[in-house]
């Protein structure tokens, strides 16, 4: 592989550390405002490095750039795979009893926390970058703080439903904010909705 220019290994460098901080990728215009130019100038640039075979991404999808090999973290950690989350109106609640395990990087993860994943079904949240068929790496975690991506136990007097929304404080409510416009937010009582973890990464099938 030929070793990428000064201006190219920014760019790398910039993805590295924005995954590490957020673990997801940045989109090409998050990339274009960190080094104040144009996003058609960035995007000349990623394609020269997938040219040259230091990166990928899926044409039309956001935060789908995948950096090669000799650019990751390649240490990972065993988290079990517990079952489906609803990325949309909601899933029934269930858990696997005999768990796939996924390797995880270890960026995602801190040690003092237990974690779990969940593959992701539905559309309401792909403006986050979360796809249907995404398997999302979740923090257990009882509180959110506004903002915070969360998988919400809603409980609506016949049976608990998981869902996967934007966490926030209305007042006297609870909203449950998708990411898609498809979609609308759902406002509920704080005693209907739990909090079972917080997002706080992703990975695609290919990646796993």
């Amino acid at each position: 592989m030929r070793h990428p220019t000064p201006k190219q290994q920014a760019i790398i460098d910039f993805i590295k550390n924005y995954f590490r901080q957020k673990a997801i990728s940045p989109t090409f215009r998050e990339i274009a405002d960190n080094f104040g130019v144009s996003v058609g100038t960035i995007q000349d640039q990623l394609n020269s490095l997938n040219r040259l075979g230091m990166l990928t991404w899926i044409p039309g999808k956001t935060r789908s750039i995948k950096l090669a090999s000799e650019y990751r973290v390649h240490t990972t950690q065993p988290v079990p795979l517990l079952g489906v989350i609803s990325a949309g109106e909601g899933i029934t609640v269930f858990e696997e009893s005999d768990p796939e395990i996924i390797d995880v990087p270890s960026t995602m993860l801190n040690a003092r926390f237990g974690y779990y994943c969940l593959k992701v079904s539905g559309f309401s949240m792909n403006q986050d970058g979360i796809l249907d068929g995404d398997i999302i790496v979740v923090k257990q975690q009882a509180t959110a703080q506004d903002g915070d991506t969360v998988i919400a136990i809603i409980n609506d007097g016949l049976e608990e439903r998981a869902t996967l929304k934007r966490f926030y404080h209305r007042g006297n409510q609870i909203e449950l904010r998708p990411r898609n416009q498809e979609y609308q937010s759902r406002f509920l009582n704080p005693e209907e909705v739990t909090v079972r973890g917080k997002f706080c990464g992703l990975l695609r099938r290919s990646d796993v």
